[in-house]
């Protein structure tokens, strides 16, 4: 592609999140807070009960599972800090392999694009490392680390309004 021809593939894409993994999630929200004074964080749980299809190299897991996510904003890019906590999931493999840190960039994709989206990286050679639906956000993380040293997620992105008995707020709010 010319440079022209990239500029316009790339006027209206959205890069929508940078997300790292960790091993302890409240020492690394309380790192950012006292570091970069980024926060507050909204963490969140993920299980087999609130997880859908969830699959991990294209097979459908079907033993127990738990990670928890924590987000903040940065006007609007959302940092994402996730850390495993059993199961079979692409996090506790790359903490295994590679430690802490960078994880994955996360790229906002219209439902009605996402399938073609993903057959055209499949054509390139770019298969899904993981995939599944937490409410009605999905994600499809792509298999790109190898040729480009971190992993991408393409997800829909939407605004989801959770019960309060899901989201919990770090630190919490004081009185």
């Amino acid at each position: 592609m010319s440079n022209a021809e990239l500029r316009d593939y790339n006027k209206d894409r959205k890069i929508y999140q940078i997300a790292f993994v960790t091993r302890d999630l409240h020492k690394s929200m309380q790192a950012w807070i006292d570091n970069l004074k980024i926060g507050p964080w909204t963490v969140l749980t993920f299980t087999e009960k609130s997880v859908r299809n969830l699959r991990v190299d294209d097979k459908p897991v079907s033993e127990p599972f738990k990670f928890l996510i924590a987000i903040s904003w940065i006007g609007d890019m959302q940092l994402e800090i996730i850390q495993p906590v059993y199961g079979p999931t692409i996090y506790n493999e790359f903490l295994e392999r590679r430690g802490e840190g960078l994880h994955h960039i996360k790229e906002q994709i219209h439902d009605d694009q996402i399938q073609k989206i993903l057959a055209d990286y499949r054509e390139n050679g770019i298969g899904v490392m993981q995939t599944g639906q937490f409410d009605i956000d999905v994600h499809y993380y792509l298999h790109t680390e190898p040729k480009l040293d971190f992993i991408y997620e393409l997800g829909n992105c939407p605004t989801l309004d959770l019960p309060p008995d899901m989201v919990e707020t770090y630190p919490p709010e004081m009185n």
